[in-house]
């Protein structure tokens, strides 16, 4: 089991009293949020809204023995990630264990594309030249890459403790942090990185992206000496039309769960 954490002696706040709606049909937001919430909470998970980043390097800390490192966007002292431009979503059983994970990064790519984000490390780090490590490299090669561009949200940092993984919270977590991104930023587009090897056990599929690229080639990086991603993205027209299918889709996930294994929750969940 996970375990309770020094400097969470303040009361926790629900999520839905935390999120404010500043961009969207506030309706459809509105039910999305009321019925993501509600479907965490029937699976013993309480939501909440977070932008304590050095929190998260504990928690990942804490938990490597069943999760990765951190990756640098979401962790502070690489990327320089705060309120201003991320949140990440705690998430705490009965006991008030955290449990479970996942945070955006918003960048401001209006003069720029992702794939210059990318390869000039700046998707990762603050200040590349100084942070970089000796021969660190990152190569794009999705023909996606160059199109993405505007306010662009990286949604990662997926994790879900083992005790609590065949609950469909790999369905339930991504959609809520695009849904906040887009309310808080305007988000143009949504995008995330998965290896192949999760992609193919259907992890892509179930945080909802339908585009999904064999993207990039990083070398001498803090996840690896070389990390092979595959990128997945969604316009903010998709991610609309994915919120709106959300208790569809939670219903398709558990239909499919009875029929075989849901491989998507079987190992750590990280991107």
């Amino acid at each position: 089991m996970s375990i309770h954490y020094p400097r969470l002696g303040q009361k926790s706040r629900r999520l839905l009293d935390q999120i404010t709606l500043n961009h969207g049909p506030r309706e459809q937001l509105g039910h999305f949020f009321l019925a993501a919430d509600k479907a965490a909470r029937d699976r013993g998970i309480t939501l909440e809204l977070s932008t304590d980043f050095e929190l998260l390097r504990e928690v990942n800390r804490m938990n490597l023995k069943h999760w990765y490192g951190l990756p640098p966007t979401f962790d502070s002292h690489y990327s320089g990630i705060d309120a201003s431009k991320g949140f990440w979503l705690i998430g705490r059983n009965d006991d008030g264990e955290i449990i479970s994970t996942q945070a955006a990064h918003m960048f401001d790519l209006s003069d720029s594309n992702l794939g210059e984000a990318i390869e000039s490390l700046k998707l990762f780090y603050a200040d590349p030249a100084s942070m970089r490590h000796d021969g660190e490299s990152c190569t794009i090669n999705a023909p996606s890459a160059t199109q993405i561009k505007g306010r662009v949200v990286y949604s990662g940092c997926t994790w879900i403790h083992p005790d609590y993984r065949r609950r469909h919270m790999a369905v339930i977590l991504p959609r809520i942090s695009r849904a906040l991104a887009y309310t808080k930023w305007d988000a143009d587009y949504t995008i995330s990185f998965v290896s192949t090897k999760l992609v193919e056990m259907g992890v892509a599929a179930a945080y909802g992206y339908q585009r999904v690229e064999p993207a990039m080639d990083w070398y001498n990086s803090p996840v690896g000496p070389h990390y092979q991603g595959t990128l997945v993205w969604m316009p903010q027209a998709e991610m609309l039309t994915d919120m709106a299918r959300f208790d569809a889709l939670l219903e398709e996930a558990e239909e499919k769960q009875h029929r075989k294994p849901d491989t998507a929750e079987q190992r750590p969940v990280t991107n």
